[in-house]
């Protein structure tokens, strides 16, 4: 076989969705029975969920680090490299690793094709696990947090048995996928749920909880509604630990994945004082993340997560006293746009709005959007907008009219996230 290098192996996974569907289970076991079943070589964390699933795991892998465990974390989508995805105690994985890892497993996967007719090729996300719990062996570590890349019942990862499953926040997204229900998208998340491992829950809804609890309940595994239990995980936290945090649904987060780690220490011994120590060096891009003294950025790209970027909003405004908004906007075209531009409009008051267009297959038309925001708009509301057929164009006009007393909020996509990670890492 051919070795590819750096840029050939990334170009081929990007490459994948063209030429490969979703997969079974059976055809991830398969493939990692073939790669000498790396998923059993650590102890893992499961955390599914629609929205702060990969805050929870940043946050647990943080402390588990200061305990002094080789700490695996596996996220997604990446926002300017997809070695973000596979990284070890704070570090990504290297070019050169990535490109060995690579090889090693298409290596093997083109030698189970041709030689085993039931096995399919893995789609793009099977095969960014495959290689990531290969690498993550290799490297001995002691734990790996792992978040689901969407739903969790069919999920690559669902293959491994975790010391504990998470989930978090659950709304409407990825409906064409997970269902067009709360329901039906939170019986897709509890399918992480294993027989006797403890799940920690924490979705904001009523109707999902009822489905996790009787999905935990059939399997006989403990379950815990982080709910009853935020109070006294706040007391234990102290407000120090959750001063640095912007966001509101940090702190939700935050709670989240304490309650997990106390789960786990009663396992393994774990000192829950490390979680303060966790959270005081926890930082996540795309997460209410400011730029500037008066630029905030956030990924929310469904229902559920802009609501709480508009909870967050205006408990930032209120406390430090920011009269006047600006907003740069992108979303990707298979979003419920509609929905999100409504809710923007109705909860908040701008000044100007910028819209941008992704750099994406998946991108909206700039001047739909605009149309969008005059439609939903309130007839007392009156604003700016300017259309651009890209983000730098979008973010150039944005900062370059931006004045000091105006809080300029940027949001709706994290793929626009990572583009302005790149023009910033330009200038």
């Amino acid at each position: 076989m051919k070795q590819m290098d750096y840029n050939e192996a990334t170009e081929y996974i990007l490459s994948i969705p063209r030429f490969a569907a979703k997969t079974h289970l059976d055809n991830t076991r398969a493939i990692l029975s073939r790669i000498g079943n790396p998923e059993n070589k650590f102890k893992s964390i499961h955390v599914a969920g629609t929205n702060g699933k990969g805050s929870v795991c940043k946050m647990l892998a943080l402390a588990l680090e200061e305990q002094g465990y080789k700490v695996g974390l596996f996220t997604s989508p990446h926002l300017m490299k997809m070695n973000e995805r596979i990284s070890i105690n704070g570090i990504d994985i290297s070019d050169a690793d990535f490109t060995d890892i690579f090889n090693r497993v298409k290596g093997d996967i083109d030698e189970l094709l041709d030689s085993d007719k039931e096995v399919a090729h893995p789609a793009f996300f099977e095969y960014v696990f495959l290689m990531a719990a290969l690498y993550f062996a290799e490297q001995n570590c002691d734990y790996v947090v792992l978040e689901t890349g969407l739903g969790g019942r069919l999920d690559a990862t669902s293959v491994v048995t975790p010391e504990v499953c998470i989930i978090t926040s659950i709304g409407m997204d990825h409906m064409q996928y997970l269902g067009n229900t709360i329901e039906e998208i939170a019986g897709e998340k509890a399918g992480i749920i294993v027989p006797g491992v403890p799940v920690i829950y924490n979705t904001g809804s009523d109707v999902a909880d009822k489905v996790i609890e009787e999905k935990a309940g059939k399997l006989v595994s403990p379950a815990y509604n982080v709910v009853k239990y935020k109070d006294g995980v706040l007391k234990l936290l102290g407000e120090e630990s959750l001063e640095g945090f912007k966001a509101l649904y940090q702190i939700d987060n935050a709670v989240t994945a304490t309650l997990a780690f106390m789960m786990m220490q009663e396992k393994d011994e774990l000192d829950v004082t490390d979680m303060k120590k966790a959270l005081a060096k926890f930082s996540w891009p795309g997460r209410m993340q400011y730029l500037a003294p008066n630029i905030i950025m956030d990924g929310a790209h469904n229902e559920d997560a802009i609501k709480r970027f508009v909870e967050s909003v205006k408990s930032i405004a209120e406390r430090d006293g920011w009269k006047k908004m600006s907003l740069l906007f992108a979303v990707s075209s298979d979003k419920d746009y509609g929905d999100i531009i409504s809710i923007l409009t109705r909860e908040l008051t701008f000044e100007d709005i910028y819209v941008g267009e992704l750099a994406s297959d998946r991108k909206l038309d700039a001047s739909k959007v605009v149309e969008l925001f005059q439609k939903y708009s309130p007839d007392e509301k009156h604003f700016s907008i300017v259309g651009t057929k890209n983000i730098e164009d979008a973010w150039r006009l944005a900062t370059g009219e931006l004045e000091e007393d105006t809080l300029l909020l940027i949001v709706g996509s994290l793929y626009m996230v990572g583009e302005i990670e790149k023009l910033i890492g330009k200038e």
